[in-house]
């Protein structure tokens, strides 16, 4: 038998009604729900500020080592380091330490949290220990202090400018990664 409307050719204003299972759309509800609460724990997790680790002094030790190795196989910076004056090499110093509190504690380059040990951010304390160390160490271990004939003073002055490149290598692979 058909309906009133179908049979003056007009359709009914209603969809047809299919049978639906609420057990089956409550579950895929669920799983949504499930789905959106770990996309805001991913989210939540990605704006937290990376604490210092020992993730960042490892990253840290392969910045300053990869930007100081080629510099201390160069005579241009052993005759650099043998003609500048102390005051030279202690004002090459504090630009570095300068130019490194600039990008740690400054800038916005990274997701870096900003922790301080007597009011000097913890990272330039540690960028600076590793990436004077290493310079110090990488200069000695090769030998360049022997090579150059470096007195103690052109030692110094040798590793206060492969420290510049070191302090910028372990900073940048720090906020990189």
């Amino acid at each position: 038998m058909v309906s009133e409307s179908n049979a003056e050719g007009m359709m009914s204003p209603e969809p047809e009604l299919k049978s639906v299972d609420l057990k089956e759309i409550n579950e895929n509800l669920d799983s949504i729900r499930r789905q959106l609460d770990e996309l805001q724990k991913e989210q939540e997790l990605e704006k937290t500020p990376d604490k210092l680790g020992w993730d960042d002094i490892a990253q840290e030790l392969v910045g300053a080592i990869t930007f100081a190795l080629p510099f201390i196989f160069t005579s241009e910076l052993w005759d650099v380091a043998k003609d500048i004056s102390i005051e030279r090499s202690f004002a090459i110093f504090l630009l570095t330490l300068g130019v490194a509190y600039i990008f740690i504690a400054k800038s916005r380059i990274g997701n870096l949290k900003h922790e301080d040990l007597f009011h000097v951010p913890k990272r330039l304390i540690t960028v600076s220990l590793i990436s004077y160390t290493i310079s110090a160490g990488l200069i000695y271990l090769y030998g360049i202090n022997d090579v150059a004939n470096f007195s103690t003073l052109q030692y110094i002055n040798a590793t206060v400018i492969v420290s510049t490149f070191a302090v910028m290598g372990a900073i940048a692979v720090d906020m990189v990664t």
